[in-house]
């Protein structure tokens, strides 16, 4: 498309969405979808629709488009819209016709940034980060922010690093009256870079059970000490029967997941944001 920033495809390729007048779609352009004066990829844009935002398809021009992004091609046609504010035309290829959960907005000073497809608790959808540090995220409940898509928008940096790193927690249980209760203990991950899927897209790391292994061996020798003087240093041989992230007497969770953004500018001056997930009590 003439200006890349209006309309990206996600990150699959959709198949033609055929629509019938005066029904409901979404936007699926993960950066936007230009809402444009003619069916013509040069005219006036009236406005840019939202991922998410849902419209109203009322009528079908029969103008067929063929537009590749990013190596693929996406085929579809120019469809009149209205929403609330406007009536125009725009292309179906990047429409969907069933719902999209809502993106989370992180507005800096020259960039935008949109997480995708995460439920929150607060239903905060968009946090300034213009004059603060960090910004905290409540996980919904059964939700996570791993594996999520994160969508850099309107990016004027030099250079965008993203890293994830996780709090996660360690319980020790004892039919023991003086381990009768479960001690939680927290650890921080070391920070890991996101996986990049494009120039303008990464997606936040998941945490795997091998990465729980490794976690359970630092977490039982970093409290080798605590627990030998909490339960006795006999109580260290039930670690030894662990096998797995479920095995008794130990209990795992994250508590919390951190996004750093480093940013450039292009003077080389270098700013760090957080991004805190804080996790449900029963994740």
């Amino acid at each position: 498309m003439k200006n890349s920033k209006m309309i990206l495809a996600i990150g699959f390729v959709f198949n033609i969405l055929v629509i019938t007048a005066q029904q409901n779609a979404y936007v699926a352009a993960e950066s936007g979808l230009s809402l444009r004066e003619q069916p013509d990829i040069n005219g006036k844009i009236l406005s840019k629709l939202s991922y998410a935002q849902v419209i109203n398809v009322v009528e079908n021009t029969n103008k067929s488009l063929v537009v590749l992004d990013n190596g693929e091609k996406i085929s579809g046609e120019w469809v009149k819209v209205e929403t609330d504010k406007y009536i125009g035309y725009v292309f179906n290829g990047y429409l969907s016709p069933t719902k999209i959960s809502k993106t989370i907005r992180l507005d800096l000073d020259h960039l935008n940034i949109e997480i995708k497809n995460l439920e929150t608790i607060d239903f905060k959808r968009t946090h300034h980060l213009t004059q603060q540090d960090s910004a905290k995220i409540r996980v919904g409940i059964a939700a996570t922010p791993e594996a999520k898509k994160i969508v850099l928008v309107d990016n004027d940096y030099k250079h965008v690093s993203l890293f994830q790193r996780y709090e996660n927690s360690m319980s020790f249980m004892s039919e023991d009256s003086k381990c009768d209760a479960t001690h939680w203990k927290n650890y921080d991950t070391e920070w890991k870079p996101l996986k990049q899927l494009k120039s303008n897209t990464f997606e936040t790391l998941v945490y795997t059970e091998n990465d729980w292994q490794n976690f359970i061996k630092m977490a039982m020798t970093a409290s080798h000490e605590e627990i030998t003087d909490k339960c006795g240093s006999e109580w260290l041989s039930y670690f030894g029967t662990v096998r797995s992230i479920k095995d008794y007497p130990i209990s795992v969770s994250t508590n919390r997941v951190y996004i750093k953004l480093i940013l450039t500018d292009f003077e080389d001056n270098v700013t760090e944001k957080i991004i805190e997930f804080e996790m449900p009590d029963d994740c």
